[in-house]
């Protein structure tokens, strides 16, 4: 594993996962969080609204696969500098968060899909619908508790990875 140096405020130093396995393990434990913060914050904002259905574009797991990437990145770098404070990791996440969510929104609207679309405030004003600082509180949120499961999803990545790779490698052995 490569290590970077532990800054105060935080309890684990960033742990690049050492192979493919690993990471793809980790991603897809993120993208499953993602898609499940997704589908309840969908549900609670449709409280509003009389219903808490929640719900999700599968489009989403690339997003999130990203997500896992950057964030994964941001903290090394982040770690570089000495970022101690929570305020400037949420800041900087909450950057990443929207220049993500409006390269894909321009990825998807130049394919003609539209997983989301945001029609309040300053969406409809500058960004074409992409993104909306409405949901910047939410969107705080959901890096303070993504940089805990993104920590997480690393730990334990090489485990599922090597549990996979049994199971794999005990289904192949009784198909032969």
């Amino acid at each position: 594993m490569t290590t970077s140096p532990l800054p105060d405020g935080l309890r684990h130093p960033v742990r690049l996962p050492d192979s493919t396995g690993p990471r793809a393990a980790a991603a897809l434990l993120f993208v499953g969080f993602g898609l499940c913060t997704e589908i309840v914050f969908t549900g609670l904002a449709g409280a509003w609204e009389g219903s808490f259905r929640g719900q999700v574009s599968l489009l989403m797991v690339p997003v999130y696969a990203l997500a896992y990437f950057a964030i994964g990145a941001a903290l090394w770098a982040l770690e570089q500098v000495g970022a101690k404070h929570l305020a400037v990791r949420v800041a900087a996440g909450v950057t990443m968060v929207y220049a993500i969510e409006w390269s894909f929104g321009l990825l998807f609207g130049s394919l003609g899909l539209r997983p989301w679309h945001y029609e309040h405030g300053w969406a409809s004003d500058f960004s074409g619908g992409w993104i909306t600082l409405y949901y910047l509180p939410a969107w705080a949120l959901f890096v303070v508790l993504a940089e805990r499961v993104w920590r997480i999803a690393s730990t334990v990545a090489p485990h599922v990875d090597e549990a996979i790779r049994h199971e794999v490698r005990a289904i192949t052995t009784r198909l032969r």
